[in-house]
């Protein structure tokens, strides 16, 4: 194995492990010495990968971003309804935050730096800024009642996005898939336009 395949292996470690940390703890009590920890690896040899904890918080955010775009990229090659990739999108969302750390991490990290008011909250701006797009889109062709902004709409089918997160605790892995789909039922049924469907 190649150094530079080597050393992506371990950068690729070292995010995992800054992942758990930092989705479970916040950037404000995570510690690098518990990261590394997590990878058998000494702070200084981490840090020979990451200069910094802000460096290694603004990985993991790159890395939600990446994630975030390839899931538009993929509800847009799909093909489907506005209404179709709103599910597609909101749905997959709340899927990928309870199975990928990294993007835990991500949205942990730019909701921390938000509240203390020390973030841009770039990738959860873009990804409420992608679902208004979206929401308007299904408005446009009648599948969403337009009596309600499309950024309202957004932030509730948000809401529960992320509130799915604690929501989940009370949810075994095996049930949450059919709970999420409930949720997002009950949801749609709140913002169809019901003079179309009816």
């Amino acid at each position: 194995m190649s150094q530079q395949e080597r050393s992506r292996r371990t950068r690729e470690r070292v995010l995992d492990a800054a992942a758990q940390e930092f989705s479970r703890l916040g950037y404000a009590d995570a510690a690098v010495q518990s990261v590394a920890a997590r990878t058998g690896m000494t702070k200084g040899a981490l840090y020979g990968h990451f200069a910094s904890k802000e460096k290694l918080a603004d990985a993991l955010v790159a890395e939600g971003a990446r994630i975030w775009a390839r899931m538009l990229q993929d509800s847009a090659s799909a093909g489907t309804t506005p209404l179709g990739t709103l599910r597609a999108l909101t749905v997959g969302l709340a899927h990928a935050l309870r199975e990928d750390a990294r993007l835990r991490a991500a949205v942990r990290l730019e909701n921390d730096g938000l509240l203390a008011g020390t973030g841009e909250g770039s990738l959860l701006r873009d990804v409420h800024r992608s679902i208004v797009s979206v929401v308007r889109r299904a408005q446009d062709v009648g599948d969403v009642a337009a009596e309600h902004s499309a950024g309202t709409i957004a932030q509730l089918l948000l809401s529960v996005v992320f509130g799915a997160q604690s929501a989940a605790v009370l949810t075994s892995e095996e049930l949450f898939g059919t709970w999420l789909e409930r949720v997002w039922e009950l949801v749609l049924a709140m913002v169809e336009d019901t003079r179309v469907h009816s």
